[in-house]
Formats: structure tokens, sequence, C-alpha cells
């Protein structure tokens, strides 16, 4: 396109049009038929930027073909003039729509029609549009002018009145139901209808529109969308509480309705955490909370899985609901089971504070609550939730947990006699099946001698500072000469033990003390740490209140020694925690033994 030309439409540059409306035969006479990369014409531009005196001087020999041409989305000017709110092109279009030299006042209407109802590639017409938008003045132009373009739908199956639903627009949704002359279409995406959309919006609700959709189509209650909901349903997930009561008014049957998945509004409200909700529906219909889905789970089952605290505690307090409380769905799960499997402490301890609630109840695969909360966990559990949760669920674990604890830890925690029997005979085939075997334990007990060897010699005759004339270490009274005594006593012992145990296995609740290659890394952890002490024993330091200056020093070089060691004491400690977590793993089987049923 022309750039004067395009300027001229954004600007409502008239001048261009009168030229050519006057005959300056210097212009191009295609000059307005020019088109953008998106096959807008002038007019597009125009509408675009709300320019109106731009349309009255077209001239008139142009003017079918600029005003009705549609783009490369199938956009007209008037959608693009609906689309920006532009009540003044709107009219002016709808105007020379009536305007055609058409003979007849039918055969006028019947190609106005047409030209009103003409759709972009989405089917959207400029009413569709209008509604998208919110411009009620351009919905009430193009509703006067065509009554009947509320009964269509573009591609997608939404009617206009579903799209001022879905925004929320109760101005444009009361003028299509109210002041339409014809009824208008319900329709929308996937079997949503307006009814649908107008539930889940407060506003609409407040302002009649729901009680208007009920009175105008009452059958429109019943209707589901591809999922199987109702209005109802929908109403029950977003807790709209007016909604609700208006639509069990007109029709309280729609609430035994279920979904794809058997879901009724019931569950729906419970999932969603909707209490009042849920009371307004037993109001009216008192049985319905017998009401089960595909898995035979009820409301209270629905408000476990949606980790809803609030329903949950609200069912134990309604006597109507007490049945329900420990119904079991289709694999013996009740509301406890699933609070277990999902391990939502809070419900658990409402559930389990009530005296009514089966806490030994077992399902299908013979499994307790406690079962289902512990699963593949049974040492990690009590001590992330430092067993309040299983002091609510009880003491006692059902056989079929135990029974895949056996499988899986029991198996590994033979008899230490086993034990002894099994490494002297590993011992004795060792040579024959691996050469390198025995060389690798002798390497193990060497390395754990050596370090008995130094730091026995660290504790008497290789002393930090050197000894006084009395027998006593120079600095005995620093604390820091105390932190190496004992670190290099642990470290001692750890090898001591490690050669200990490579002949004689130790066991502690059934669990096996590591191994010696365990054990010699603690060890060389204890020394790291005796060592970094010792050096700052013997080192000129003061402390000052300057904690990492004491411990790091001045000097690069005590810096970089300080994180060498830190690093080391780190690589060292890993182990030590991983054998801690053992231990207290089996202090918890040992625990489960004696309460096993």
């Amino acid at each position: 396109m022309d750039p004067y030309l395009y300027e001229a439409a954004t600007l409502g540059d008239v001048s261009l049009m009168r030229r050519i409306r006057d005959g300056d035969v210097l212009l191009n006479h295609d000059l307005l038929l020019q088109k953008t990369p998106k096959d807008n014409n002038i007019l597009h531009i125009a509408a675009e930027f709300k320019q109106i005196e731009f349309f009255r001087q077209v001239p008139s020999h142009y003017s079918p073909a600029l005003f009705w041409a549609a783009n490369k989305k199938g956009d007209t000017p008037l959608h693009v003039a609906a689309r920006v709110g532009c009540d003044e092109i709107v009219e002016f279009l709808i105007d020379q729509a009536k305007a055609l030299h058409i003979r007849g006042a039918d055969e006028e209407s019947c190609h106005r029609k047409p030209l009103l109802r003409m759709t972009n590639i989405e089917m959207d017409t400029a009413l569709h549009v209008a509604v998208r938008y919110g411009h009620l003045g351009v919905v009430v132009m193009l509703m006067e002018a065509d009554p009947e373009l509320c009964c269509l739908t573009n591609r997608a199956d939404e009617s206009v009145l579903f799209l001022a639903a879905r925004k929320g627009s109760a101005e444009i949704a009361l003028y299509l139901l109210n002041e339409s002359p014809v009824c208008p279409c319900f329709r929308g995406t996937n079997g949503v209808t307006a009814l649908h959309a107008a539930v889940t919006r407060s506003n609409l609700t407040s302002k009649g529109i729901v009680r208007t959709m009920v009175s105008k189509n009452p059958e429109m209650i019943k209707n589901v969308d591809a999922l199987g909901w109702t209005p109802l349903h929908y109403a029950a997930f977003r807790g709209n509480l007016e909604a609700t009561r208006v639509l069990m008014q007109c029709d309280s049957s729609a609430s035994y309705i279920l979904d794809n998945s058997g879901m009724s509004a019931l569950h729906v409200a419970a999932h969603a955490g909707h209490t009042k909700i849920m009371e307004e529906l037993i109001q009216w219909r008192p049985d319905i909370c017998d009401l089960l889905n595909d898995k035979g789970q009820t409301a209270l089952h629905a408000a476990v899985l949606g980790a809803r605290v609030n329903v949950v505690e609200y069912i134990l307090k309604t006597p109507k609901l007490a049945a329900i409380i420990n119904e079991a769905d289709k694999d013996g799960n009740t509301p406890l089971h699933l609070a277990a499997l999902q391990q939502n402490d809070k419900i658990i301890k409402v559930l389990s504070g009530d005296r009514r609630v089966d806490m030994i109840a077992i399902n299908k695969d013979f499994s307790k609550p406690i079962d289902m909360f512990l699963g593949d966990n049974i040492g990690e559990q009590e001590t992330i939730r430092s067993g309040m949760v299983l002091h609510n669920l009880g003491c006692s674990v059902g056989v079929p947990f135990f029974q895949q604890q056996i499988s899986r830890d029991f198996d590994k925690l033979e008899p230490p006699d086993k034990d002894i029997d099994k490494n002297r005979e590993n011992q004795r085939q060792a040579p024959r099946d691996d050469p390198n075997a025995l060389k690798r334990n002798d390497t193990k007990l060497l390395v754990a001698t050596l370090i008995a060897t130094v730091t026995f010699a660290a504790s008497f005759t290789n002393v930090p500072g050197g000894f006084k004339d009395d027998g006593m270490p120079v600095l005995y009274d620093k604390a820091t000469f105390k932190v190496f005594q004992f670190f290099n006593a642990v470290s001692f012992y750890i090898s001591i033990l490690a050669i200990y145990n490579e002949s004689t296995p130790i066991t502690v609740l059934s669990i096996h003390l590591p191994t010696p290659s365990s054990l010699i890394q603690y060890s060389i952890g204890g020394m790291v740490v005796a060592f970094f002490s010792g050096t700052l024993a013997v080192q000129p330091r003061h402390y000052d209140g300057n904690l990492l200056e004491f411990l790091f020093g001045t000097s690069w070089v005590d810096i970089v020694l300080a994180v060498i060691c830190g690093i080391l004491l780190i690589l060292a400690i890993i182990p030590v925690l991983k054998s801690l977590i053992q231990i207290s793993r089996g202090k918890r089987i040992h625990w489960l033994r004696n309460r096993v049923i």
C-alpha cells in the first residue's frame, strides 16, 4: 500500500478521498484498492483508528468493493469496527447495507442480512466480535438490524450468549435475554452451554441472569458437557451458592446426575472444599450422600483426595453423613486409607481424632491405614514427622506391610552367627575365587594398623608442643589441644575397631557395623580434625571475638589449609551419617517387630 494512502487512512485525512471523488485525473484510480500484506484495504485501516469521515468520503463506485472486502483472516471493516467498538462506523455500514440498490423490500432484507452475517475464518460474525470485546452499543445496533444474529454459532460452536456469559458481561447477557425478539442460542464449546458459563460468574447470578436463563430454557439444567458436567456441577465447583440454590429450586433431581467418572455435584463440592454448597444440596436431597463415583467413593473420599480439611470436619460434625465415615471404596479403602496414602497429616489427625473412625480397617490388599502411610519408607517417616502421624494412626502395622519389609530389609539383616560363618567361608574362598581379594583385605588391615600406630604415638610421644619437665603437655590448658586429644583418641579407637571387625563382624540391633573400609574413612576424618585442632594449638593465635579469623587465620596459607581440612572432614562425615540412618532404620524395624498383628 502506498505510504501516503496508509497515513491518510490512519489520520483520517479526507483530502485524498475528495480529490478522487472530484475526478482528479492526476491520481491513479486503482489507488484505493491497494492492500497491506494482511490484505487490509484503506477502510480496514480507517476502522482500526475509528476514522468515520474516511468512510463517508469513499467514492460511490468504490463502495461495495471496499465496504465488504475481507482480509486474510476473513474480517471485513465491519468486524474491525465491532472489535474496536466504533458505533459510528458500525451504524454507517449497517445503513450502507440497507441502502443497496436491490429491487423490492423483501429482496433488500434478504441481501442486507447476509452482509451483516458475513463471517471470518473462525466463523465469527461482527456480533460475535462485539460481544467478545464487550461493546454493548455495537451489540444493540447489530441486533436491531438483524435479531437472528444471536442464533448463529462460530466454528467452535460458540453462540453470542455463551460468549457474553463466559466473559461475565452482565449487560450484554441481559440485553440478549430480555430484549431480543427471538430466543438466543445457548450453545458453547464442548457441550458447555451459556448456563454452564453463567453459574461460574457470581456477578451474573446476582443480577438474575441465571434465573432468567433457567426460566427461558428449563431443560438446560440437565444438559451435560463433554465431561458429563451439568450446570450444577459447575456451580458446585466454583462455590456459587446462589446459583446452586436457583438450580435446585428449579429441578433438584439434577443433583443425581453423575459425570463421566461417576462424580456428582456433591463429590465436586467436597473436592473443591465448599461446605455451604454441600449443605444446600443435602437440604434439598438428603439421600445424595449415598451417591458413589465409578471407584465406589463417597463425598468424604473426594474431600480427602482434594485435601479439604474443612470438608472432612464438616462431614464428621454432620449426623446425616455419619454413614459414610468408614465406607470403603471398590479397593476397600476407607477415607482414612486415602489420607494415609496421600500422607496428609492434617486430615489424618482430624479423622483419627474421631472415635467413630475405624483405625484398623483393612482394605482388599489387607493393609491398614498405617501400612498405606509407611509404604516403602519404614525408617524415614518417623524421623521426618517426629512420630506424630504414627501416633495418630496407631502403633501397630498390618501383616502385609511387615511381610514386604521382610523381603526388603530382614533378608539383608542376617543373624550374626550366619554372618560369621559366611565371612569365614568368603575368606577361605577369596584366594580361589579372586586372587586380589586377600591383597585388598591385607591393605585395609595395614592402613588401619598405620592409623592406630600414628594416633597412639601422637598421644604419648609426639604430642603437639612437647612436654613440661613434670611430664605434662605444654599446651594442656588450651581448648584446641583438648579437641586434638579427643579426635586423636577417636581415630585410634575406630581404627582398632576396624581391625577387630575384619575378623569378627559386630552387629547392633541386627545391623552390621560399617565395613573396615568405612571405619577407616571415619578414622581418617578424626585424624583430619585432630590435625587441624593441633595446628591451631601450636600457633600463637588468641581468640578476640572473631571466630573466623581464629579458625582460618589471616595468611592465605592458613586459609587454604583450613579449607582443605574442611573438605576432607565433610567427605569423612557423609558415611557416618549414612551409618546412623541405617542404625535408626534398624531400631525402627526392631520396634515394629514387637507390634505386628
